[in-house]
């Protein structure tokens, strides 16, 4: 009897991915009247299988400065074992992504925008996660219909790290109840399997795709005396339109219950056209507009902020190579304003 051939698996995959800028403004936010070089911002990738069935990701990323410009650090982003049983159920453990809206599984390298998320507003509107959006935990996901439906639910272990940004530099602090946080995709054009998601498939696929996503976490508010909850809904359309050219629009709310701190909501909405071949890439001017409603605590009705975007972007190879220029005009309240010139640069090598 000849030996029975051992599963040939494929190699590990190595990428590295590198997001830099620069911004005008002056001290005061309201004038254009100096420069600084904003950031520079670097991830290694690494994984690959172990089994069949099983796989290990192993990211590293390091930044001169995090999104909300609060430091540099350099850390581990994700560390997670993969038991990939079939389509429609996996288990991944480790130290992951906490699954709650788009923004956040597509992350700054997949979106339109070059301020990606939270754009201009940071907590209370954004949902619970630790540093770079990540946590440890354990997450069940599955694509249903090849693609068409996938369900992500999952269980963190430190989602009262309640106002560090999407990057934050303070290490998380565990709570004492674990945060859940989920999120259901339907796509109704073109599939969109996995666990992780884009803002934009650049040009790549037709999507239709309607997202709900939420987070509940005991005694996870601010203060840690009520309940946390969070509530996002989020519409993509993109459509290829020939010769290279496509258009996309994006639409979101957010609805944020910190009971004792405060509650608000944020709706946003974006469009996007590409052209079609212009040289080695295609030009894509966008726009984007943010809105966010804090509700009155003890009688006392907070300003409710809003910003716009414009934005060129020109795409050399979609999002694996790009180069934009942003505007974005923020209003917090009658006294308070800034404006902001940002020039960004990004490559990926997968």
């Amino acid at each position: 009897m000849p030996a029975t051939k051992p599963d040939v698996l494929p190699p590990i995959d190595v990428g590295a991915w590198f997001r830099g800028g620069a911004k005008i403004q002056g001290s005061d936010p309201k004038k254009l009247n100096d420069w600084k070089l904003d950031w520079a911002y670097a991830e290694l990738h690494a994984g690959g299988k172990i089994h069949k069935n099983v796989a290990i990701t192993v990211n590293l990323n390091a930044s001169m400065a995090d999104y909300n410009q609060g430091g540099a650090f350099v850390g581990l982003e994700d560390a997670i074992i993969q038991f990939d049983f079939i389509d429609e159920f996996h288990l991944w453990v480790g130290h992951l992504l906490v699954m709650a809206d788009r923004a956040n599984s597509a992350g700054p390298f997949f979106a339109i925008p070059w301020n990606f998320y939270p754009g201009t507003f940071a907590a209370p509107a954004t949902p619970h996660e630790g540093p770079t959006g990540r946590s440890n935990g354990a997450v069940v996901w599955g694509d249903i219909a090849k693609g068409k439906l996938t369900y992500i639910v999952g269980a963190y272990d430190n989602g009262n790290a309640v106002g560090i940004p999407a990057t934050g530099t303070t290490p998380a602090v565990p709570g004492s109840s674990p945060l859940f946080s989920g999120r259901l995709r339907l796509s109704l054009l073109d599939e969109e399997p996995g666990f992780w998601g884009n803002s934009s498939y650049f040009g790549d696929k037709d999507i239709f795709s309607i997202g709900l996503g939420g987070q509940y976490q005991k005694d996870g508010s601010t203060s840690g005396m009520k309940n946390w909850m969070e509530f996002n809904a989020d519409l993509l359309f993109e459509k290829k339109l020939g010769g290279g050219s496509f258009v996309t629009a994006e639409a979101g709310y957010d609805h944020f219950g910190d009971d004792d701190g405060t509650p608000s909501d944020l709706v946003y909405a974006l469009v996007a056209f590409a052209t079609g071949t212009m040289g080695y890439g295609n030009l894509q001017p966008m726009a984007r507009f943010q809105f966010e409603k804090i509700k009155s605590v003890a009688g006392v009705s907070p300003p409710s902020p809003w910003s716009v975007d414009a934005g060129l972007a020109y795409l050399i190879k979609g999002p694996a190579l790009r180069v934009i220029a942003n505007y974005m005009h923020t209003k917090i309240d009658d006294n308070a304003s800034a404006n902001a010139i940002q020039f960004g640069a990004q490559a990926i090598f997968f």
